[in-house]
């Protein structure tokens, strides 16, 4: 290896937008990506991903490793060459495989069979590179973040996180004992929000949970069904004698989920919901996880319509979904709804501990909107070089 060798970081896009993910860590031996997402609706770059060498050519790319299941960090990976390997989580891949088996059900691609499953912190050599997960915490469970290692060199990704979630005490422990890093590439999804929700952590959601459930004896969450640890918490505050009910679909997600995760962590007994427990629902309440669609729909108007005084829908994720047209059509006919709900996304307060605590010689930040003004900067991250780059450009850390 020549004395001017190096490690290659080239971020392909997510530099200046929320989604839409990819980025290259490469030598002169191997060539991996980290996701491989589309681009959320109306947010920056909307064309495909186009990689010569893993979208496009002759094969030049040795693996892609995916952080989470979410669409705007896998969601172009069918568009791969075939024969390039795809690395996840193993209990983040079945539940996956589970939302594409539900997908193909309404005619859409599935491609998560040939995912290779990762154990956190059995690390993965690709030639001249280590690859070991990390166990994070985001509102898909089983996230990870990825320390890469090679040369002397350490690089560590961290993929969607927060540090409000119920594994804080885990987190902050990592970012500890992390040691060295030469490279940080975190998100700053909040930096460019100015994030003021009522609630500060899963904590205190599903405190608020329980409050409601105690007050009120039908209650819908309206959340998505990806939000695991959400509905988990929700199902935990609804009474013994009480049932958990939602479809078969979002059951199979949790029973999936629950069949590694701690017992404090898993979900009350859920049951998919069918006309033989309507008297049952009716006679001793119930709490229902509900999603858009026609057949929600017509549950929770029957419920307002019959017991108004009773019933209350809890909103449970970002408010601007609130706009889409299938959302609205829900909370317009629920006349009691309080919204509930904690970003999946680290804040900057919390942005700022982890980089003072992990103390990277250089930063990269991705997966904002837009690129903060050079005081701004400086204000949050004084002690560590932060780089400025755009979509395709080239971080090169020399050996």
């Amino acid at each position: 290896m020549s004395s001017n060798s190096k490690i290659r970081v080239i971020p392909h896009r997510g530099m200046r937008q929320i989604g839409g993910v990819c980025t290259e860590i490469a030598t002169d031996e191997a060539r991996i990506m980290f996701d491989f997402g589309s681009p959320l609706e109306g947010e920056g770059d909307q064309n495909p991903l186009d990689i010569e060498g893993v979208t496009k050519g002759a094969v030049d790319c040795d693996a892609v490793f995916l952080t989470h299941y979410h669409g705007d960090h896998v969601g172009e990976i069918p568009n791969i060459k075939a024969g390039i390997p795809v690395y996840m989580q193993k209990t983040a891949r079945r539940i996956l495989q589970a939302q594409q088996e539900h997908k193909q059900c309404l005619g859409q691609e599935v491609w998560a069979p040939g995912v290779k499953e990762l154990e956190y912190s059995v690390p993965v050599i690709i030639k001249d590179l280590t690859i070991t997960p990390i166990e994070s915490d985001h509102s898909a469970i089983d996230s990870l973040m990825f320390l890469v290692e090679g040369h002397g060199k350490r690089i560590l990704l961290t993929g969607d996180y927060r540090m409000h979630g119920f594994h804080n005490e885990r987190m902050e422990k990592t970012f500890r004992e992390i040691g060295h890093i030469d490279l940080m590439i975190t998100e700053g999804t909040n930096l460019t929000k100015d994030y003021k929700g009522a609630y500060k952590s899963e904590k205190d959601v599903e405190a608020k949970f329980k409050e409601i459930k105690d007050k009120y004896k039908y209650v819908f969450l309206f959340t998505s069904s990806s939000n695991i640890d959400r509905i988990a918490a929700f199902s935990r505050q609804v009474p013994s004698g009480q049932y958990v009910i939602t479809d078969n679909y979002q059951k199979r997600l949790q029973e999936i989920a629950d069949e590694e995760r701690e017992n404090k962590y898993k979900s009350h007994k859920v049951l998919c919901y069918g006309d033989n427990l309507d008297a049952k629902m009716n006679a001793w309440g119930f709490g229902m996880v509900i999603r858009s669609g026609d057949k929600f729909y017509q549950i929770v108007k029957e419920y307002f319509e019959k017991y108004p005084d009773d019933t209350i829908l809890i909103y449970s994720m970002w408010s601007g979904y609130k706009s889409i047209p299938e959302v609205k059509k829900i909370l317009d006919i629920a006349p009691r709804q309080e919204t509930v709900h904690v970003s999946g996304h680290i804040t900057k307060e919390d942005l700022k501990y982890v980089i003072e605590t992990v103390s990277p010689e250089k930063l990269l930040v991705h997966h904002m909107q837009t690129w903060y003004e050079k005081e701004t900067k400086i204000d949050l991250f004084t002690a560590v070089e932060q780089l400025e780059l755009y979509d395709g450009g080239t971080v090169e850390i020399s050996f």
